[in-house]
């Protein structure tokens, strides 16, 4: 396999872990306004955002894709 195989799937898999954290931030601060809006006279004041470390995939994909971009960085 060529270098750019490499760095692409390497990419791939790093965008795809931020894309994910994206997502589930966002859920979070929709479902934290959806707690605001529900009228029940109290909610907390600031969204319960998750962790880096909370979906197991997201530093999966990171690691993945880091060795990946090493392992096209070694060959030759």
């Amino acid at each position: 396999m060529e270098k750019k195989f490499y760095y692409g799937l390497g990419t791939l898999f790093i965008t795809t872990s931020g894309i994910l954290y994206t997502i589930e931030r966002f859920i979070a601060y929709f479902s934290w306004v959806g707690e605001m809006n529900a009228h029940t006279g109290s909610f907390p004041i600031k969204p319960s955002l998750p962790g880096l470390l909370t979906n197991a995939f997201i530093p999966m994909f990171i690691i993945i894709g880091i060795y990946l971009f090493v392992s096209g960085y070694r060959k030759k």
